[in-house]
This record gives C-alpha cells, sequence and structure tokens, in this order.
C-alpha cells in the first residue's frame, strides 16, 4: 500500500506523494499546519480539486484530483493501482469528495496507455482520468487547460494529504474534508528516457533562504506535497483564475521536511491524449485570454508586479 512507504530516513528513490506542509514552526511569519486550509468550501477558486477515498476489497487510500470539466477527473495513476502493475486494479471504487458539494462516484477510469506501475521502471506517465456519468455539480470553477510549466514558475500546490512542519515532518493525517495550499517554485525538468513523458522537481527550501536565489518563498508560502497529495494539480494564475499544468506524484528525502524533493508530471506532454479521452478543448478559453491581456495592461500602466500568496496548507 502506498502510504506505507513514506519514512523518515533517506530516500534515495522517489516514494509516492501522498501532504502539504507548513514551514518552520517558530519561524516568521507565523505558520501552521491549520493556516494553509482553505475554509471557503464550495465558494473557493480551488473547489474543483477534490479528495479521493479508494478502497479495493479490505484495502482503503486517500489522495487528491482535479475536476477538469462536470464528467472528467485527472489524478495520478498510481491512485488507481495499489499493485503497481500500470492497470486500474479490479473491484477499485473511487469516490471523489468536494468540500461544500458532496461526494461522487467514478463510473469509470482510464489509465494512461505508457504508465507501468509506479517505479516499473519509471514514475513517468503517472495519469489517470475518472468519468462519472453523472455530472458534478453547478458551480465548480474549473481550471484552463493546454498551458505549458516553465523553469521558475511559481505554482500552487494543492491537496488534501498529511501536513506537519518542515521541521521535523508530518504532524496530521490525510483528510476528506481539508483541502491544503502552498506555493513553490520549478527548479527543474527531466525527460523519459527513449519516451515523452516529463518530470518536474522543487525543493523545499528553509525559511533562512527566503529572499535568497532559488530560496523559499517565505515561511507561510514555501510548501511540498506528501501522503495523500498524490494527483492534486500544480497550478498556475492565467487569466483571473489557475491553469492546471502539472499533476503532483511523488517526493524524496527525509518525508516532509527542509531540503527534501518534490514533484510530478508535467502535463505539456498529455494534452493531445487528455483531450483524445475526454473530448475537452486543450486551449486557454478566449474569454481567460482577454482578462490575462487586461492584467498585462494594468501590470504596464502600474509599472508594478504582483504576485499572488494563496493562503492554506
Amino acid at each position: 500500500m502506498h502510504c506505507g512507504l513514506v519514512f523518515c530516513t533517506l530516500l534515495v528513490q522517489a516514494i509516492p506523494a501522498y501532504a502539504i506542509l507548513a514551514g518552520g514552526e517558530f519561524d516568521l511569519p507565523a505558520d501552521t499546519p491549520s493556516q494553509r486550509i482553505d475554509s471557503l468550501g464550495a465558494a473557493s477558486p480551488f473547489n474543483f480539486i477534490g479528495a479521493l477515498e479508494l478502497t479495493v476489497g479490505a484495502q482503503a487510500y486517500k489522495g487528491s484530483a482535479s475536476a477538469l470539466s462536470r464528467n472528467w477527473v485527472l489524478t495520478a495513476g498510481h491512485n488507481v493501482d495499489f499493485n503497481d502493475d500500470g492497470r486500474a486494479d479490479d473491484g477499485l471504487v473511487v469516490s471523489l469528495h468536494l468540500p461544500g458539494f458532496g461526494s461522487y462516484t467514478a463510473d469509470s477510469i482510464v489509465v494512461h496507455p505508457d504508465f507501468t506501475g509506479f517505479g516499473s521502471p519509471s514514475i513517468h506517465n503517472d495519469l489517470s482520468l475518472l468519468y462519472f456519468d453523472d455530472p458534478l455539480p453547478d458551480g465548480l470553477v474549473f481550471p484552463a487547460l493546454g498551458l505549458s510549466l516553465n523553469l521558475q514558475d511559481t505554482v500552487t500546490l494543492t491537496g488534501f494529504g498529511r501536513s506537519g512542519y518542515g521541521s521535523y515532518g508530518y504532524t496530521t493525517s490525510a483528510s476528506l474534508t481539508d483541502r491544503r495550499i502552498g506555493l513553490n517554485e520549478i527548479d527543474s525538468f527531466q525527460p523519459e528516457s527513449g519516451g515523452a513523458g516529463l518530470l518536474f522537481r522543487y525543493d523545499f527550501d528553509a525559511p533562512a533562504t527566503t529572499g535568497l536565489p532559488d530560496g523559499s518563498l517565505g515561511n507561510a508560502l514555501e510548501t511540498i506535497i506528501g501522503p495523500g497529495d498524490s494527483g492534486g494539480p500544480a497550478l498556475i494564475e492565467w487569466g483571473g483564475g489557475h491553469a492546471i499544468v502539472g499533476v503532483n506524484t511523488f517526493t524524496e528525502g527525509y518525508g516532509g521536511r527542509f531540503g527534501d524533493t518534490g514533484g510530478g508530471v508535467a502535463l505539456s506532454p498529455y494534452w493531445t491524449w487528455i483531450s483524445g479521452v475526454t473530448g475537452l478543448p486543450v486551449v486557454p478559453e478566449p474569454g481567460s485570454m482577454w482578462l490575462l491581456g487586461l492584467g498585462l495592461a494594468a501590470i504596464l500602466c502600474c509599472r508594478a508586479r504582483r504576485e499572488g500568496a494563496d493562503g492554506g496548507s
């Protein structure tokens, strides 16, 4: 079972990402796991991000996912593949919990055809799509599709996994109700050898590095994923909302501590597959581009640049 793979000793291999971590417990500005919780429920701009409850037989697991439309939800491939054979497990029941809306059961699962199981032999192509025959509720704010992730992009990481402090790791459990939010900056990409897959990575930097080149974004902002966040999105700001550009899938290091590395699957090589399965357009809506143009004009007029700081965990 994936959630048993997180240890507090050094892990040289990637492990499935199950937590949005807070920063240092005694650093400033003050930060705690509870401060990272998105408490807006159905009114949240992140209301399309839900918690997954996955059961097969006596096994159970929690993960995260993003609704792309009222019928299609994107998550990690390993969330639906307990035995790491690259296929959705027989008898798997997948429920999506959307705070403020309710719980919904997926009717079918499509795993990326090149996914071979987590670490079997690689961690690339770790994606799956969930189909809901009965549409998800009105009122969801869906992310823009079709954009690319770039080096040094500041991404919003969101999920329902364990949390804690970068000083010493996890202190909470994964949840079906507590959606946490944090930020990080993309440090590197790793192409798949001989394939089209692409992974992204970022470092969980300590508060003492705030303001330094490639340092922390700040104690109440910087985060890393962990147990329960697998399948949640990496988002960038776009057109007054957000665009989904990655899916969080793994961590490397000491189990949610400063100096660890987090990462996932960059979606740019997969838009054709996503569109082909779902029928969804994977280019930003014209209205979003118009809004972005207004935003750029305002930036030029004011000669000021503001980066959003999403509270949460």
